[in-house]
């Protein structure tokens, strides 16, 4: 079935492309309304009819990265492939999404949205908590097949976005560590596959 596209959604997409390329242009901290619809050639009204804040945008556009980079992501589990090999290619996928510094900034826009308005945040971002990603289906198959030990895939998620997080993404976020290098990132997943696999693997 064909969606109609509506004068409206052109306009939202508007929005959405100029706050993108305004950020990227003047930072995000700096990007003002004002200047998001004039990017964008739509009035300020316009804006706020479909956002209600500048902190609300943004965390919609966090929304669409991640569901472009990881719940688009193809990766399958595979029972004759080694599972080292499978897991390494998931979890780049992950440390690219992680690492990207225009997301870190976004984030932290974001970061400070929550803690003002933490009910208005959870809502927005409760469909994060509600997508099954490639890792979750691949630890969900790799226990299935008997090459994983049964556990809560979900806190098996967690286990392992948490080693990531903890040196590719907080630590960035806070300004504490510059972003990763090329073979910083190769060393942590490797190092992240050998001890989640250490305890997991059947």
């Amino acid at each position: 079935m064909t969606v109609k596209i509506t004068r409206s959604m052109l306009k939202r997409q508007a929005i959405i492309d100029g706050a993108l390329s305004a950020f990227q242009q003047y930072g995000v901290s700096d990007t003002s309304m004002d200047k998001i619809a004039e990017t964008a050639q739509v009035s300020k009204r316009t804006v706020y009819n479909h956002f209600a804040s500048k902190e609300q945008l943004v965390t919609h556009i966090i929304k669409e990265i991640w569901r472009q980079n990881i719940l688009t992501c193809d990766i399958e589990y595979v029972h004759d492939t080694e599972l080292d090999a499978q897991l390494a290619a998931l979890l780049k996928n992950e440390l690219d999404f992680l690492s990207n510094q225009n997301l870190q900034e976004l984030i932290r826009v974001a970061i400070g949205y929550c803690l003002f308005n933490p009910d208005i945040f959870t809502a927005e971002m409760s469909e994060f908590f509600d997508q099954e990603t490639a890792l979750i289906r691949w630890i969900k198959q790799a226990m299935l097949h008997g090459q994983l030990r049964q556990a809560d895939p979900q806190s098996a998620h967690a286990q392992l976005i948490s080693l990531l997080k903890g040196q590719a993404f907080w630590p960035q976020i806070l300004h504490q560590q510059p972003a990763l290098t090329h073979e910083q990132i190769e060393v942590l997943t490797a190092e992240t596959v050998a001890f989640f696999l250490a305890y997991y693997r059947v």
